[in-house]
């Protein structure tokens, strides 16, 4: 994903700012697994293997997203949370798609439907809260800086391809919400609607998919539901559930100490709520030097050292913040939501 930092000033005790949330990654650097340079200025979202698994990878390039025919329509939906003690005032969310061989300059989205539940839409008697499933919706179409490629290593090596460049589709949904976890229902439909889009999942290095991962397909010709999952590749390896990418922008107002936010997208925590466990996807091997842990009272109650795996099973159920350090200073700070 092309790279964004925000900074933001924050003000003493109780603040508000301007913000985003991203459901995950896509990008995975830009060198290939293969040692492939991405085109200038763009990066590689490359199907993964699990780290030390030289034999299985993931097969999943995109999901049916979109509505191109009388006889395909498809939604995706994906849950978020707010945290307890903030309210988001939403402004726009931005989806990620591909058309396959599309050579144009400019997106090849132009309509975008957003419906927000306040629960699992695939289960009955969930409440939508806002948007609908026919209000086109779209604000801007940009180029996301990235092409979709297979894996270039594993089972077998192979070339990353340009043909796939994603777009980063951006809608207008201005909705205020109160701390709780909601689900995203949304499709996106291409400029000729015979053509068909497809929506790459979250892609983390070195990772096929999380346990928690859950999104799920809407299929609106037939009415049913399913989980999104990964194949694999080759056919005899497990499935893995998959999330979808998705940005939130917001102001929401918080507990907190005086501080300069800096969100860098490329670096993402996960799982994040966390229970035990968190990692630090970092596809542009920025070199972290250390972590701060700092609660809502601005204490500094936890420093550690760069690793692959960070323990806080030990931390008191509550909102952090997270302070990721590397040798110019600090990467990202973000939240940190411990269960």
């Amino acid at each position: 994903m092309k790279k964004t930092l925000l900074v933001t000033a924050l003000m003493a005790v109780n603040f508000t700012i301007a913000q985003t949330y991203n459901n995950g990654g896509l990008s995975t650097g830009a060198t290939s697994k293969s040692g492939t340079a991405a085109p200038t200025g763009y990066t590689w979202s490359e199907l993964q293997n699990n780290t030390g698994n030289t034999t299985e990878s993931n097969t999943s390039l995109g999901l049916g997203g979109t509505s191109s025919s009388a006889s395909a329509s498809f939604f995706i939906a994906d849950d978020f949370t707010v945290p307890a003690g903030t309210s988001w005032q939403i402004t726009s969310m931005d989806f990620f798609a591909y058309q396959t061989n599309y050579t144009g300059t400019t997106a090849p989205f132009n309509t975008v439907r957003v419906n927000i539940y306040s629960s699992d839409p695939s289960v009955a008697g969930a409440v939508s809260v806002f948007g609908d499933d026919t209000t086109n919706r779209f604000s801007a179409g940009a180029d996301a800086n990235m092409y979709r490629t297979g894996n270039t290593l594993v089972p077998t090596p192979g070339t990353p391809g340009t043909t796939r460049k994603v777009w980063k589709i951006t809608a207008n949904t201005p909705k205020t919400l109160t701390p709780g976890t909601y689900w995203v229902k949304y499709q996106l439909q291409n400029v000729v609607m015979a053509n068909a889009g497809f929506l790459p999942p979250v892609t983390i290095v070195g990772n096929r998919g999380l346990p928690t991962f859950n999104a799920k397909q809407f299929d609106a010709i037939l009415g049913t539901w399913a989980p999104i999952v990964d194949a694999g590749n080759p056919a005899s390896a497990p499935d893995y559930p998959l999330d979808m990418p998705f940005v939130i922008t917001f102001t929401a107002t918080v507990l907190g100490t005086q501080e300069t936010m800096q969100y860098d997208n490329r670096v993402q925590v996960y799982p994040n709520p966390v229970k035990d466990n968190f990692r630090i996807n970092n596809p542009e091997k920025l070199k972290i030097s250390s972590i701060e842990i700092i609660d809502a009272s601005g204490k500094l109650v936890r420093t550690l050292k760069a690793s692959e795996d960070y323990n806080v099973s030990d931390l008191t159920k509550g909102n952090y913040i997270l302070k990721i350090k590397n040798e110019s200073g600090i990467a990202k700070i973000t939240k940190l939501i411990k269960q």
